[in-house]
C-alpha cells in the first residue's frame, strides 16, 4: 500500500504533493538526502534494493510511485525503485512521458508512476505487469493508491482524502496535509491513509510533503521517518532548495 496525493496547479501556482509510504517495518531505508549525478536528486533510499519511492530532481521534476494491487510480486523483475531513480534523471515531464511509452511492462512489477513539475505539467504511467498505459493529469487534486485505475476499491480512502481538503486554503497549508496523512480507519485499516498492521510487521513507514512552483527559491518540503501520527516532522527546505538550485 501507499497513498500519493498531488495538486496539479493552473499556470503560475505551485505543485503540492503529500505521500505516505507503506512498507514492511524491517525493510531498511534512509531519509531524504542529496544524490549526486546528472542531475542531482533529493530522495530517500531503499537500502535493500537501492532505489527510491519518490524524489525531486535539480530540474524541478517530482516523481513518485505506488505498487499496484492484485498481482503477485515477481522477484525476477527489477525493483520499481530503480524505475523512479531513472525517471528522476529525465529531462522534463514531457520527455519522461514520451520515453515511458516504450517501457516493457515485464521489466517491473505492476506500478503507478506519477511525475510533475512546478509549472503545471503532470502525467501518469501505470502497468499491470502485462501492458503499460498513460494519461496526462489536468489541474486539481489527484489521489493515487495501490488500488487506483481498476486495481481494486480505494473509493473510501479517496473520498476521505478529498473531504479532508474540502474548503482548505490554496495553497493547502502543510498542517492540513499532515492531518490528512494521519487518517486511520477501523475496522479496515486499508481505508485510511496512515496504516498500522503490527501483526504482520507492516505499516506506514514515512511521509513526505512538497511545494514546488515556478520560483525555485520558494520551494518547501518536509518529511517524517515513521508514521506521521506519532513522528516528528523534519523541515527539508534547505536541502530541497540546494538541489533545485543546482539545476
Amino acid at each position: 500500500m501507499c497513498t500519493l496525493l498531488a495538486i496539479v496547479p493552473p499556470p503560475g501556482g505551485p505543485l503540492q504533493v503529500a505521500a505516505n509510504r507503506d512498507e514492511f517495518l524491517a525493510r531498511p531505508a534512509s531519509p531524504p538526502h542529496r544524490w549526486d549525478g546528472s542531475p542531482p536528486l533529493l530522495a530517500p533510499r531503499d537500502e535493500q534494493a537501492g532505489g527510491t519511492w519518490l524524489g525531486v530532481s535539480a530540474r524541478g521534476l517530482f516523481v513518485g510511485v505506488t505498487n499496484r494491487h492484485g498481482t503477485e510480486r515477481d522477484a525476477a523483475r527489477a525493483s520499481r525503485g530503480a524505475l523512479v531513480v531513472e525517471a528522476l534523471r529525465g529531462q522534463s515531464v514531457e520527455a519522461l512521458h514520451r520515453d515511458l511509452v516504450g517501457l516493457d511492462a515485464r521489466t517491473y512489477n505492476p506500478f503507478h508512476l506519477l511525475y510533475a513539475d512546478g509549472h503545471g505539467r503532470a502525467g501518469l504511467t501505470w502497468s499491470d505487469g502485462a501492458a503499460v498505459r498513460q494519461r496526462w493529469l489536468g489541474p486539481g487534486l489527484h489521489v493515487i493508491t495501490e488500488r487506483s485505475l481498476g486495481a481494486g476499491d480505494d473509493g473510501p480512502r479517496v473520498a476521505r482524502a478529498r473531504a479532508a481538503l474540502d474548503g482548505a486554503a490554496a495553497p493547502v497549508p502543510f498542517e492540513a496535509w499532515a492531518e490528512l496523512l494521519c487518517l486511520h480507519s477501523v475496522p479496515d485499516p486499508r481505508q485510511g491513509t496512515c496504516l498500522h498492521v503490527p501483526a504482520f510487521g507492516y505499516g506506514t513507514r514515512s511521509s513526505f510533503l512538497l511545494r514546488l512552483g515556478p520560483d525555485p527559491a520558494a520551494a518547501l518540503c518536509a518529511w517524517t521517518e515513521g508514521p506521521p501520527c506519532t513522528s516528528r516532522w523534519v523541515d527539508g527546505t534547505v536541502e530541497l532548495r540546494a538541489v533545485v538550485a543546482a539545476g
